[in-house]
């Protein structure tokens, strides 16, 4: 009985993010002990303004995730925003509100193409936003083969020149965010309808809950947070670069799933997203000061993903079977 009490506990720990944050807090204790300007206070800033991308982004795979889902077009969502809102905004600051407009239209366009292939069409969500993603990069290359456009200089001083009490105005706008992601997920109705629908939809949809709206909802708020995200590399690059965003779907979804996520859905909590942001955040600015091998660090991203690949395959292989399984009769 102690075994088994001490193995289920260790499986919530991990299922809560504590794995992850284990990770963190060693390589915290590596960095404090042998990285020499890690502490600083601008060092800290810049590693919180580096991860203000990833927590964007892997809050729209963590929402999604939830679900049942999985949305592979938020990198390719993120590129067209950049490279249509820099076009817009032109150097400008004048251009500014249009160019943000702009951003939260085509994030948005995104996730209801998602939703019309996912929810409406039942195509499988790793394929349908798959087949989203090549379609919206192959139209962000066609506008822009090369780099174009300009941010518009409020939004870069945004991303990287102001501060409040110290830290970037960003770092506080993604905090805000995220309150307000733990805020509908725990403390509201649509949030609690998030977990059922996630956890098993038919029982959901029996409980009175419209699964396909609240699957909809998770996607129209992913596509609106990918095009944020386009906002915030715009503002780091200056321009709407069409090598923006590369793979970071893969990142997004390593980090979610890292963080403990269920893949099965209806289960996942930001703290463990957090720390899954942290990893990857800390990894190249600790290894950077540590002066440690660029390929070094590739290798030790890459095993992270390979781990959370293995995660998903094994996770998909479950909710497959799951979902063969008929509902039980209700008794009479």
């Amino acid at each position: 009985m102690r075994t088994s009490s001490w193995s289920d506990r260790l499986a919530r720990v991990a299922g809560n993010g504590g794995v992850v944050w284990l990770v963190v807090g060693i390589l915290l204790v590596i960095a404090l002990l042998y990285a020499k300007n890690f502490a600083t206070p601008g060092n800290l800033n810049n590693v919180s303004r580096q991860g203000a991308i990833l927590a964007i982004v892997g809050l729209a795979q963590f929402l999604v995730v939830l679900l049942g889902h999985v949305d592979l077009s938020i990198a390719a969502n993120a590129k067209l925003t950049a490279i249509l809102a820099a076009l817009v905004m032109d150097g400008s600051d004048a251009n500014l509100p249009t160019g943000i407009l702009v951003a939260v239209l085509v994030g948005i366009a995104v996730g209801a193409l998602n939703t019309l292939v996912v929810v409406v069409l039942k195509v499988e969500s790793f394929i349908a936003t798959l087949g989203t993603a090549a379609i919206v990069q192959g139209v962000a290359l066609y506008i822009a083969p090369t780099p174009v456009g300009k941010s518009a200089p409020a939004l870069t001083a945004f991303y990287g020149a102001q501060t409040v009490g110290g830290i970037y105005v960003i770092v506080v706008g993604v905090a805000v965010i995220w309150i307000a992601a733990w805020f509908l997920l725990t403390k509201t109705v649509w949030g609690r309808h998030v977990f059922a629908a996630g956890g098993n939809p038919e029982v959901a949809a029996l409980s009175g809950v419209r699964v396909p709206l609240v699957q909809a909802g998770g996607f129209l708020i992913s596509g609106l947070l990918g095009g944020l995200a386009g906002l915030l590399f715009l503002a780091g690059a200056g321009v709407g670069d069409p090598a923006a965003a590369n793979g970071l779907e893969f990142t997004a979804l390593a980090v979610v799933v890292i963080g403990g996520a269920s893949l099965e859905g209806g289960r996942g909590r930001l703290i463990g997203l957090l720390g899954g942001v942290l990893l990857f955040a800390l990894l190249g600015n600790v290894f950077n000061l540590l002066r440690i091998e660029v390929w070094y660090q590739q290798l030790f991203r890459g095993l992270i993903i390979l781990i959370a690949a293995a995660l998903f395959v094994r996770g998909v292989s479950r909710v497959r079977r799951f979902r063969r399984r008929p509902l039980a009769p209700v008794p009479s």
